[in-house]
């Protein structure tokens, strides 16, 4: 690696003309190209830079995506199978017209399409697979240990690494350039901190904050946005909180640790959730200027939220008579918990003393999922 880290004079000037991401962050961010962090970048990033994806990352994602698919087919088999056993109804026309839509090569080709279409957004491309001398070099570094193949038993899984990685160090050292990779995996750490072209960052916060505009006018914008999303009368805490309880409402609940000491099995299953209340955590706060207007700024606020959760339970018992299990009792319970929120507003007009009710604000919040611990819970209704 050059240096620890690349300076705001590298990045602004062109020295550093390129990022990449490898498919850890992209699933953690739940492939939300087009909201929160992943949508955020392609606004904040100086225009000399450009993201540049591997055709490797490329079909990751895509084989990703289609887990959830291929999940969907087999369950719509399987439903179909059980009609035609149990009830006798003909269903090969169905199955038929089923087969007829190619369900994996349309889905495929969706998810590759977003993928292309992100790389576009980010001014970059997708890399393809390098020439005859690729594997060789890839071979070379599996025998000698080299990162990022490391010590561990598991060292062949990082051969899809090793070649996303060699093609962004081809890149640079072929365009005279060098470039930012993100990734978890401490294979692409290693790997950068022995290339003269690339560095590394392990997350998308991080690797956003190297664009994070500094400077006392920063900070002066900074703290004027969040005073007015203290203000109780602003409309710019008004959007704040209206984004945190749409964003709550959209979510996705597990529920987890659900038992009863009296029935043997419990279902349960979330039906609403509200927020109660939320904290800003302000030194957390982060901002952006936008390149093409400087009149418009981007800023990540971080709140804690407390939410109240409604959840369904249902109590099943055994009945021995007719051997079968049967609903016992059904009831709502609520559960509250505590959860972190990442919330981005664009924000037009902060600059000037205009009234922050005229201020042109938009409020984005990626999709979440969440978990929430129900514990213990017992029928009203235990019999005679």
């Amino acid at each position: 690696m050059p240096q620890d880290r690349p300076t705001a004079a590298q990045l602004w000037s062109g020295e550093i003309s390129f990022f990449s991401l490898d498919t850890d962050l992209i699933q953690s961010a739940g492939y939300s190209f087009d909201a929160g962090v992943l949508n955020q970048l392609p606004q904040v990033f100086p225009k000399t830079m450009q993201l540049l994806l591997t055709e490797v990352t490329a079909r990751e994602i895509v084989s990703h995506l289609m887990k959830s698919v291929t999940q969907a087919m087999g369950e719509f088999r399987k439903g179909s199978d059980t009609l035609k056993r149990s009830v006798g109804i003909d269903m090969d026309q169905i199955d038929k017209l089923f087969e007829a839509l190619s369900v994996v090569s349309s889905a495929e080709a969706v998810f590759r399409e977003r993928v292309d279409s992100y790389a576009e957004r980010c001014r970059g491309e997708v890399l393809p697979i390098g020439g005859g001398d690729m594997m060789p070099r890839i071979f070379e570094r599996y025998f000698a240990g080299l990162p990022p193949f490391g010590a561990r038993k598991d060292k062949k899984a990082e051969f899809p690494d090793a070649m996303s990685l060699l093609l962004l160090e081809d890149y640079a050292r072929d365009h005279g350039t060098r470039g930012v990779v993100a990734s978890r995996d401490e294979g692409w750490s290693e790997f950068a901190g022995k290339s003269e072209y690339l560095y590394c960052v392990k997350s998308l916060d991080a690797l956003i904050a190297l664009f994070e505009a500094t400077g006392e006018h920063a900070k002066t914008l900074a703290d004027r946005i969040a005073s007015a999303v203290e203000d109780e009368n602003s409309f710019v805490r008004a959007a704040l909180l209206d984004g945190f309880r749409t964003h709550i409402h959209e979510s996705s609940w597990n529920v987890e640790n659900v038992y009863s000491g009296v029935v043997p099995r419990v279902e349960a299953a979330t039906c609403e959730a509200d927020v109660i209340s939320h904290v800003l955590q302000s030194d957390r706060t982060k901002v952006w200027n936008l390149e093409e207007d400087k009149s418009v700024w981007v800023v990540e606020l971080t709140a804690s939220l407390t939410v109240e959760v409604q959840i369904d339970v249902t109590f099943y018992v055994w009945d021995a008579i007719d051997r079968e299990e049967m609903e016992l009792d059904t009831q709502t319970v609520r559960r509250k918990t505590n959860i972190e929120v990442k919330a981005f507003l664009t924000v037009g007009g902060a600059e000037t003393e205009v009234d922050p009710a005229k201020w042109d604000v938009g409020v984005e919040i990626a999709p979440g999922q969440y978990e929430i611990d129900v514990g213990e819970v017992e029928p009203e209704y235990s019999g005679d």
